[in-house]
């Protein structure tokens, strides 16, 4: 997969426009971009000009996160772009994604149909915000009917942290399985997975912003974890009934009262 790096300077904002300036170390171009539009306006042709054309999707998600935050003049954005990458949509939460990075490549899709025989991991986090106590849990379904519960306790933390560190556990456990389902609530750790953390690992784990990646020591083993693997996600809805999803919520909630 083809990787462009570029770190792009606001030098103007206004409501209707944002005047860019790129830069990818063998050339600089000026542009403007128009939100409402869509559109890039470039000041003069070059070959820097034909890539944010070729990466204007992937550009604008960029752009429009950071317009959200409240963007400055002088602000530097540290974008990376990879060719033909997936991103996720809404309607794909309702189906099963896959990540499939067998091979050294990285495939990402969705179907409405489960693959068959992938042993399944089903995780939760809780967080008590009174005590400041958080817990994890989770199962491990093998196909031969087996399973593995296991579950953590921590002083400290939060619900995104303790729902990142159930799959990590449960990855960790299955080393040595290339085929793997995981089953969570946690939409933070399925588009981390999917998608976050191939940008970051292009971009020395910093955000398009140069903030180091929160969590990044978690985030680096889940990308080792999941190298030359097929990992399938399955999102399900907190509190909806599904019956492992409630054995790892209960267990995990339990989990943050035991100190």
């Amino acid at each position: 997969m083809r990787v462009e790096k570029l770190l792009l300077t606001i030098e103007s904002v206004t409501a209707r426009c944002i005047g860019c300036h790129a830069d990818n170390h063998l050339e600089e171009v000026r542009f403007y971009y128009y939100p409402e539009q869509k559109k890039l306006k470039f000041r003069e042709e070059k070959h820097l000009s034909e890539i944010l054309n070729q990466y204007q999707f992937q550009f604008e998600k960029i752009i429009r996160s950071a317009i959200s935050g409240k963007l400055t003049v002088g602000q530097k954005i540290r974008c990376v772009f990879l060719d033909g990458f997936n991103f996720l949509t809404e309607k794909d939460f309702n189906n099963f994604i896959r990540m499939d990075r067998r091979r050294r490549g990285l495939r990402i899709s969705s179907s409405t149909e489960e693959s068959e025989g992938l042993i399944k991991i089903f995780t939760d986090g809780s967080f008590t915000p009174d005590s400041m106590k958080s817990g994890y849990g989770g199962i491990i379904k093998y196909s031969d009917g087996g399973h593995d519960i296991f579950s953590r306790t921590f002083s400290s933390g939060g619900s995104n942290l303790m729902e990142l560190l159930a799959v990590l556990e449960g990855l960790n456990r299955l080393r040595s399985i290339n085929e793997i389902q995981v089953n969570t609530d946690s939409r933070f750790v399925i588009r981390g997975m999917v998608q976050w953390m191939h940008f970051w690992k292009h971009n020395d784990w910093q955000t398009a912003y140069g903030r180091q990646v929160r969590f990044e020591e978690h985030w680096r083993q889940l990308f080792g974890l999941s190298e030359d693997k097929l990992i399938e996600f399955k999102w399900i809805k907190g509190h909806s009934g599904h019956l492992e999803q409630e054995f790892c919520h209960n267990l995990a909630r339990k989990s943050a009262e035991i100190l």
